[in-house]
């Protein structure tokens, strides 16, 4: 026995708007990481031009520290600039599956939709 094929579309178009939005939170994901590694390369680049003994210091949370190892500093965001571009390399498979399937619902709700259309007007 064939279930109620209006039911069937209403979970497709359910689970094809969960794909909408997981796809939505990826993307913002991804616009955040790619903010905070325009971030770091801005630093890196300011670091460039610091002159050795000159003053650093880093924030964390509420408090300031004052850096005395410049390449330590360096090195730290060198890191989480590249952690930030594999996150990005990760979200972005993600993103690509998603839309595949998403591609693939689509097309069995249409599928569906128009064999139940040429059921109806039958």
């Amino acid at each position: 026995m064939e279930p109620n094929l209006s039911t069937y579309i209403q979970n497709q178009i359910r689970q094809a708007q969960q794909l909408e939005s997981q796809i939505e939170q990826l993307a913002s994901q991804r616009y955040q990481l790619d903010n905070r590694i325009k971030e770091i390369e801005k630093t890196l680049k300011e670091l460039d031009g610091v002159q050795e003994g000159t003053p650093m210091y880093k924030n964390v949370g509420p408090v300031l520290y004052r850096i005395d190892d410049r390449k330590k500093l360096v090195d730290e965001l060198s890191e989480q600039k590249e952690l930030s571009e594999i996150r990005i390399k990760t979200l972005d498979k993600q993103q690509k599956s998603l839309e595949q399937k998403y591609k693939e619902l689509e097309d069995e709700i249409k599928k569906r939709y128009n064999e139940a259309s040429k059921k109806g007007a039958q």
